[in-house]
């Protein structure tokens, strides 16, 4: 079970960098992704404000989510990499709420939501 959750994890952390690689070129903002699928980006006062505010950190967090979930596998695979798993598990928590306040501040200012 872990091993498919730190699958999972490292999957979702390339995703989520291929997303705001994606973001950045297209001008478009992810759905569900990016943001909630509860937010109208019609009413947006300032999409290009918004991706240039959160492409870094998105790529940040998925990156931090791809070698999170990639020590993870190499652990449940083969062991060895316990204590510095936890250390990444704390500082990827950490990232998490730091993101998540990144993101609210942004949706208010950029998207108006």
């Amino acid at each position: 079970m872990d091993l498919l959750l730190d699958m999972f994890m490292a999957f979702f952390g390339g995703y989520l960098m291929y997303a705001a690689v994606n973001m950045k070129r297209t001008g478009e903002i992810a759905k569900g992704v990016i943001v909630g699928k509860n937010v109208d980006l019609a009413k947006a006062t300032d999409i290009p404000g918004f991706i240039r505010y959160m492409y870094g950190k998105t790529l940040a967090i998925g990156f931090c989510a791809l070698v999170c979930g990639l020590v993870g596998v190499y652990n449940d695979l083969y062991g060895g990499l316990l204590m510095l798993q936890l250390i990444m598990a704390v500082f990827f928590f950490a990232v998490v709420i730091v993101f998540g306040f990144f993101m609210v501040k942004a949706q208010k200012k950029f998207l108006g939501q």
